[in-house]
């Protein structure tokens, strides 16, 4: 005589086996931290649109560096200012840069770890960005690392600059608009720079680098703010490994 399982028994026995075989959902954790590196004296050696206003500006163009500092122009207005002054073709700026650029060691090991731990990495800058797109394409980097910059145009009457618009009506500039973007993601940001014109954005960052012997590495000195010096990408590299949770 066959003996037939009531339904409550094969229920029992169907969910048994399939416990066997469950599939495991997981979530897709959303980044917890962002690295942002400036571009001009940090990923390279040189600062681009230093090197090039020294080569070939037409007038004084330290003078809106100065006033920076002073308070009493903006960056945008810098750049603006500057880059009128540089009336030399795109490709001569590219062609020139490309034959005198190095690059500060280690940048490619931290763009690998961070695509490979889903950490978002962005050069941000306040330079020339046709020069930084052509300089990341050389080594490879162009699909690797998101650029924010304004974009340039070369013309007859020097650089212009198209500014991306501020998602924060209370940022300074682009560079610290990035940071307060990504805190608003609930991110830390770690923020690596060389210049003034990282002071903002370093300012806001949860964990801040600074290039030894800079002039951000100075003020940052004198402000008290405790940026770790770095000598290349190396050590930032590290930090983020074995001392900063993500």
């Amino acid at each position: 005589m066959v003996m037939i399982p009531d339904t409550e028994t094969i229920q029992t026995r169907f969910q048994q086996r399939n416990q066997r075989f469950r599939v495991i959902h997981y979530e897709t954790k959303p980044a917890s931290l962002a690295v942002l590196s400036d571009f001009d004296g940090t990923v390279t050696l040189t600062d681009t649109f230093e090197y090039l206003l020294k080569k070939y500006a037409q007038g004084n163009w330290q003078q809106y560096d100065e006033q920076y500092d002073r308070g009493e122009i903006t960056l945008r207005e810098v750049m603006n200012k500057q880059g009128a002054m540089i009336r030399v073709p795109e490709m001569v700026l590219v062609a020139e840069m490309e034959r005198v650029i190095g690059f500060r060691s280690h940048f490619d090991k931290l763009i690998a770890y961070c695509r490979i731990n889903k950490i978002p990495i962005g050069v941000v800058s306040a330079g020339i960005d046709f020069v930084i797109n052509d300089l990341l394409r050389m080594k490879g980097w162009n699909h690797l690392v998101k650029v924010y910059a304004a974009k340039a145009e070369a013309t007859p009457n020097g650089i212009r600059f198209t500014f991306p618009r501020l998602r924060d009506k209370t940022s300074l500039g682009f560079k610290d608009d990035l940071v307060r973007f990504h805190h608003s993601r609930r991110r830390r940001v770690v923020y690596v720079g060389d210049g003034r014109y990282d002071m903002p954005a370093l300012k806001l960052a949860d964990y801040p680098f600074a290039v030894k012997g800079s002039r951000l590495a100075g003020l940052c000195r004198q402000q008290n703010i405790p940026a770790r010096e770095i000598t290349d990408f190396q050590e930032v590299l590290t930090s983020i490994q074995y001392d900063i949770p993500h």
